[in-house]
């Protein structure tokens, strides 16, 4: 049995994956991206909460943070920029996730400087995955 969150995750990895490959999406690294990992795009699950609930169905918040990482001296910006897009254009090109979810909707992304190499580059997006499950089961969709 796998939950609806995870099914959601992976297919949201997956076309990820697919939209920088050959680039390497990493989801919850636990250590730093060695330099010579990068470019990668990280996909980290921020959250997931039970927002209402009708009768045995209870609507969900994923939230997703995507994150972009480059090093490069010429300019690092642009391609952690150009992973961030084309991750963005893999989501949104059918926002219920090949009917997984409800919706999935981009949220504000803050910017906060990480200690790093110098020339260390990370861009974030956030996007809120609004979906359903049973109550009692969330390996089934609502």
């Amino acid at each position: 049995m796998i939950s609806v969150r995870e099914r959601l995750i992976r297919e949201a990895m997956a076309r990820c994956q697919t939209a920088v490959a050959p680039v390497r999406v990493l989801r919850q690294p636990t250590t730093a991206i060695p330099r010579e990992q990068t470019p990668a795009l990280v996909l980290l699950v921020e959250s997931d909460a039970p927002v209402k609930r009708s009768n045995d169905r209870l609507e969900r918040e994923l939230v997703l943070r995507l994150i972009g990482h480059a090093r490069d001296f010429d300019d690092g910006y642009v391609v952690a920029d150009d992973l961030v897009c084309k991750a963005h254009a893999a989501l949104l090109a059918d926002p219920t996730l090949g009917g997984l979810a409800l919706a999935i909707t981009e949220a504000e992304a803050d910017y906060q400087a990480e200690d790093a190499d110098m020339d260390a580059i990370a861009i974030p997006a956030v996007y809120r995955i609004t979906y359903r499950t049973l109550v009692s089961d969330i390996t089934q969709g609502g």
